[in-house]
């Protein structure tokens, strides 16, 4: 599998807070995320062993919807207020 950069928290500064997807040449996303720990997933459903989770904020979740819906669709959703550019 390979995987390239796709995206990552606009506000980002270096390794903190650096929520980041990569595509992958088998039409897979990861999810670079931080570790939230026992008493979080415990509140998982169904959870795996070879399964993890991390929490993303909006700001890189609004980011990453806007850059694929133009890639994908040739649609620019535009610029919410209060909400960063897509690079």
């Amino acid at each position: 599998m390979t995987a390239t950069f796709f995206c990552t928290d606009p506000e980002s500064q270096g390794g903190i807070e650096c929520e980041t997807f990569y595509e992958t040449d088998r039409d897979s996303w990861i999810v670079q995320l931080k570790k939230r720990g026992p008493k979080v997933r415990d509140q998982l459903v169904a959870l795996a062993d070879d399964e993890t989770f991390g929490e993303m904020s909006g700001r890189t979740m609004d980011v990453f919807v806007r850059k694929y819906v133009r890639e994908r669709y040739g649609i620019d959703l535009g610029i919410a207020p209060n909400r960063a550019t897509v690079r």
